[in-house]
């Protein structure tokens, strides 16, 4: 009878080591992802949520040169989970959030499709300098020619 306490005791003890360390490894493996993701800079925490649906999803926006990748944040891996063209994004709505953060809606330049952002204020200020900062689409042949 001793044995199987004995035996019970070291099963136990051995879940829950295994159980930590799968835990701790885990959280390490989320933190070297977002180090990566954040390493070439640019990146700010923001929300995102298609057009019709009623759920945010929590991520990071990281500005690349001619494209905004959106990751989310509990997802292991490095590919980003939405690209959107830095030329195709149009704001359509922007607007105050209750919870101290602003939300814009743009067009993705896809037909049909439009996805919300909420980050900070501060934060949608600067994504919108960058996107009007961008370069801007080929007009054509002899359009500076005219007064």
């Amino acid at each position: 009878m001793d044995g199987d306490l004995a035996l019970v005791g070291w099963i136990l003890l051995a879940l829950t080591v295994t159980l930590g360390l799968t835990l701790t490894l885990g959280v390490l493996a989320l933190g070297a992802r977002r180090i990566a993701i954040r390493h070439p800079g640019g990146t700010v925490e923001c929300s995102l949520r298609l057009d019709g649906e009623a759920r945010w999803q929590r991520g990071v926006v990281a500005y690349r040169s001619g494209q905004l990748a959106w990751f989310r944040s509990l997802h292991p891996g490095l590919r980003p989970d939405a690209v959107f063209d830095r030329q195709a994004l149009q704001v359509v709505e922007r607007r105050a959030a209750g919870d101290g953060t602003a939300q814009a809606r743009f067009d993705t330049g896809r037909p049909g499709e439009t996805v919300w952002f909420q980050m900070s204020p501060d934060a949608l200020t600067g994504l919108l300098a960058w996107l009007e900062a961008g370069p801007q689409p080929w007009l054509g042949e002899g359009v500076l020619d005219h007064p």
